[in-house]
């Protein structure tokens, strides 16, 4: 049975990346869409298999995208915080102008975030290079970084 539900989830992986200009359906409804002379398919699956992974579609087109680790340089609450954050931030870009800086407001914190690393180790290097301006630094995780801002 995890054979055929592992197939399945490959299959419908491999109809999902092969037909991009249809997005917004789900791989179910590209697999009845198909044309008869396509071939037939037929699909068994224990119920609640369709309504698993057209949820878990839509959570990664509604988050995408994944988890990896920054470096925490500010994090402040109050009047003052969003100043003293975007202060950080310029402090951060004079010293380091070719790092991506992320100033973001979360209620009610206020932070600034470097860098974007997939494995904690890899944001090290950094972190050693950050520590002497910024004392009070440190690597957190961060659950939604977009791929494209990885190293």
């Amino acid at each position: 049975m995890m054979r055929l539900i592992f197939g399945l989830v490959v299959f419908l992986s491999v109809v999902q990346l092969s037909a991009q200009d249809r997005s917004n359906t789900t791989p179910f409804e590209k697999v009845r869409e198909r044309n008869f002379s396509d071939g037939k398919i037929e699909i068994r699956q224990a119920a609640g298999i369709e309504q698993l992974l057209n949820h878990h579609i839509q959570n990664n087109r509604a988050n995408p995208g994944v988890e990896g680790f920054r470096i925490q340089l500010y994090s402040g609450t109050g009047a003052q915080s969003r100043q003293e954050a975007q202060e950080v931030r310029t402090r951060l870009l004079s010293l380091f102008p070719d790092e991506k800086v992320v100033v973001e407001y979360n209620a009610p914190f206020w932070r600034v975030r470097v860098g974007s690393f997939r494995h904690k180790h890899e944001a090290l290097p950094l972190l050693r290079r950050v520590k002497a301006p910024f004392p009070n630094s440190y690597i957190v995780r961060d659950p939604a970084i977009r791929p494209e801002e990885f190293r």
